[in-house]
């Protein structure tokens, strides 16, 4: 008899850039992106998301990951607007 499989979901949410700490680990900015930790990795190590490798682990601030969200959506001041 084998296990019942776990989803794929993580345990905890990042539901506001509130909940964000001034440095995260590549699990923090997944939990808010909602995206897999080894995708924020990649994202790091193409030079996409901006953030410093401490030992074996990626470090981010908060605002680089708010600056990679807004530019990823085109949020704030760029002057784009959902009317054409």
């Amino acid at each position: 008899m084998h296990a019942p499989r776990r989803p794929n979901k993580p345990r905890r949410v990042i539901y506001s850039v509130d909940e964000l700490p001034a440095y995260c680990d590549c699990c923090d900015v997944g939990l808010y992106l909602r995206v897999n930790p080894e995708t924020v990795a990649k994202l790091a190590r193409d030079g996409i998301l901006r953030g410093a490798k401490i030992g074996q682990s990626w470090r981010f601030r908060k605002a680089d990951v708010l600056e990679y969200e807004r530019k990823l959506f085109g949020l704030g001041g760029e002057g784009q607007s959902c009317n054409g």
